[in-house]
């Protein structure tokens, strides 16, 4: 694998675990969420899951895409370029709402967690959560990227074990568990409507900040294929984690946080690794929603936002007392029927982009030649190529000066991984 090759796939890998980083904290972290959304339907939760998969992968492609495209600071500058502008509007103020919703229900979320696991107040895992939200926010974006991705390789680890734990056991009565769990209560009618209505509340906490990723990726490919790539992990963390609540839903089915029962049974050790890995992934969609909500208001000020987001974090922290299991039954499902004007806005959204996309794909691709060319002494850079290069940029849906300098840092890094 050349260098060129080797930096796309890790750019890609990078792409895909912050993707899950993002929308697991929201729908996938603690396994209440799957309960309600899959479990409570019985046996028809393990197509919803599948059906959840594919449509995952789908829309991360989408969205990063667009994102990328247009190279984002925020969702409103995506809206504002494929909709009309009553919808933008509508949506702007919709993922405004989701992200002050869910700030407040992920630092809940976090303080449920950590009382589960060690039988502290649940304002003190709150807590911890916030001050982690409000340092990381202040790092470097790259580094966040990174932050956010860390926990998607050991909660998929983690589910494998529990999976083989299942599969090696005492044989389970699935019709029994089937059964049971349809006994358990949901806000949901029926499962078509509940998949659609988990994508778009996992879409509506996560598109804002997914926005931002993608704005910070330069090759839309990696973008695409990350998003691919996010979007099955996500499906298949989904798939493996209904099959795991079903096998011992008459233990876990009404604990606050099942998979942390489910660990903490096998074996405590793991309970205490499941506690750290849901208590990060918490923290991630936590962060994303307060991290997205600041850039939406702030806008490129960089000053306004390190004075907004303390005051973000302190009102997530306070509205977070009203408790976790509570706020799930009553504001995802709402906010998931908010959600489908957002799901079909980026559907629509994309069809009518893809031949720009395939474009910006062709320009951007001529460019990063041509830097290439410009970086190596070996060969002559000529005025025609410069006034190439120049053409191009200004091609470029990006603004000009910003998409060379992000094609000149990659190119830098592939001399440096040269060296």
């Amino acid at each position: 694998m050349n260098n060129t090759k080797l930096l796309s796939f890790n750019k890609t890998l990078s792409i895909a675990f912050a993707y899950v980083g993002i929308v697991t904290g929201a729908g996938l972290a603690t396994g209440r969420e799957i309960v309600q959304y899959f479990v409570s339907f019985g046996y028809t939760g393990i197509f919803g899951a599948i059906a959840i998969s594919v449509l995952f992968m789908l829309f991360g492609k989408w969205i990063l895409s667009l994102g990328s495209l247009y190279q984002s600071e925020s969702h409103m500058e995506v809206f504002e370029d494929v909709s009309h502008t009553w919808i933008a509007k509508i949506l702007d103020w919709s993922l405004v709402f989701c992200c002050f919703v869910m700030s407040f229900v992920m630092v809940a979320g976090a303080g449920s967690n950590l009382q589960a696991q060690f039988g502290t107040p649940a304002w003190v895992g709150s807590l911890i959560c916030a001050a982690l939200i409000l340092a990381v926010s202040y790092m470097d974006f790259d580094k966040v990227t990174a932050a956010l991705g860390i926990f998607t390789p050991i909660i998929l680890i983690m589910l494998l074990i529990g999976l083989v734990t299942v599969v090696t056991g005492p044989d389970v009565n699935w019709t029994a568990m089937f059964a049971q769990a349809e006994a358990l209560p949901t806000t949901l009618p029926n499962i078509s409507l509940s998949v659609i209505n988990y994508l778009a509340m996992c879409l509506m906490t996560g598109t804002s900040m997914l926005f931002v990723l993608g704005g910070q990726i330069v090759g839309i490919s990696n973008a695409e294929r990350g998003g691919v790539l996010g979007g099955f992990f996500v499906g298949v963390i989904s798939l493996i984690t209904t099959i795991l609540i079903f096998s011992k839903i008459d233990v876990i089915g009404n604990d606050p946080i099942p998979m942390l029962t489910f660990m903490t049974d096998i074996n405590p050790y793991l309970g205490l690794v499941m506690f750290i890995v849901i208590f990060g992934m918490i923290f991630n969609t936590g962060f994303s929603v307060c991290y997205s909500l600041g850039k939406r208001i702030a806008g490129e000020d960089d000053n306004k936002f390190k004075k907004v987001m303390p005051i973000i974090v302190v009102v997530a922290l306070l509205l977070s007392l009203f408790g976790f299991t509570e706020l799930v039954a009553v504001m995802y499902p709402l906010l998931g029927y908010i959600g489908i004007l957002l799901l079909l806005t980026i559907a629509i959204a994309f069809y009518g982009a893809r031949k720009h996309i395939a474009q910006e794909k062709g320009v951007r691709g001529k460019l990063f030649a041509l830097l290439l060319k410009r970086a190596d002494d070996n060969k002559d850079f000529t005025a025609k190529d410069a006034k190439h290069l120049d053409k191009l940029a200004a091609d470029s849906y990006g603004d000009d000066n910003s998409i060379v300098e992000e094609l000149e840092e990659v190119v830098e890094n592939l001399d440096d991984t040269e060296e």
